[in-house]
């Protein structure tokens, strides 16, 4: 008889391995939200520990430094520091206002921190600084002029054309400057000299401007003789006034005081002018 030959068996086997595969760890919502804060907390620390250390400044430093040695050993280096308008301005003041040593390398110079400290002197109105690579620094400097000699209780000082006194001027070293008197006077004595430009004959023989009430001026022309001016038209009378001098030389008379505040007339007292008068503040 033939023997029948078994047909193997199709398909897989399929084992089960359940109990050998590793579990692969969970972790909760907690757990994941405690691992945030951690991570979180030690980034803070760090950048804090970064922040706070010598080194990142160090560092820093020492490479600014050597950029400027080398930008010094290339030439740029301060040289030269040009002044320009300078008259009454203390030299040794100036130069420690810029503090920009000779040889210095030019790039650390801070121009801006320069002209602050020489607006901050007492005869500076108005400075540029800048650098003229690659070894100048130049200096633009206006400084305030002194326009006259401002008394006032019993104290005499200098101010300038905005009626502001010049701490740093003594009154002794400008003694031809024109003398003006009284509260009112330093914000009035620019314009006052502005018109003095047109009468040369009275601006030449003043001696002292007294601010009377607020609203008017007294002249005092040399040696000694007073001239009330008026209120109004101020012209008209100097223009009166320059006739007097020029053609009735009335410097030269002996006349203690005229009285130009009428219009249609003049007031003219004779006498001996004091020999020197007393200005005061006068009031009306």
């Amino acid at each position: 008889m033939a023997r029948v030959k078994k047909k193997p068996l199709r398909g897989s086997v399929r084992q089960n391995n359940a109990d050998f595969e590793e579990e692969t760890p969970r972790f909760g919502f907690s757990a994941r939200l405690a691992l945030m804060v951690l991570a979180a907390v030690t980034c803070i620390l760090l950048v804090s520990w970064v922040w706070h250390s010598t080194w990142p400044r160090t560092l820093k430093n020492k490479t600014g430094d050597l950029a400027l040695t080398l930008t010094q050993k290339a030439g740029f280096s301060v040289a030269d520091r040009l002044v320009e308008g300078r008259r009454y301005t203390d030299r040794d003041a100036l130069v420690l206002a810029l503090n920009a040593r000779l040889g210095s390398p030019i790039f650390a110079f801070d121009p801006e921190q320069a002209r602050q400290n020489i607006l901050a002197l007492p005869w500076t109105e108005n400075v540029t600084v800048l650098r003229s690579l690659p070894d100048k620094i130049v200096v633009k400097l206006t400084e305030r002029v002194p326009m006259a000699r401002w008394q006032h209780h019993g104290k005499t000082v200098v101010i300038d054309a905005q009626g502001k006194e010049l701490v740093a001027a003594n009154p002794q070293n400008f003694a031809d400057l024109p003398l003006v008197v009284g509260m009112a006077a330093p914000e009035q004595t620019g314009a006052l000299l502005t018109d003095l430009q047109t009468y040369p004959a009275i601006a030449k023989a003043l001696k002292a401007a007294v601010r009377v009430g607020e609203r008017r001026w007294n002249f005092y022309l040399q040696p000694n003789l007073l001239i009330r001016l008026p209120e109004q038209e101020l012209d008209k009378a100097l223009s009166k006034l320059t006739e007097l001098v020029q053609e009735q030389k009335i410097l030269e008379r002996n006349i203690v005081a005229i009285d130009l505040r009428l219009p249609d007339r003049l007031i003219v007292e004779p006498g001996t002018q004091p020999a020197e008068p007393d200005y005061g503040e006068a009031q009306e």
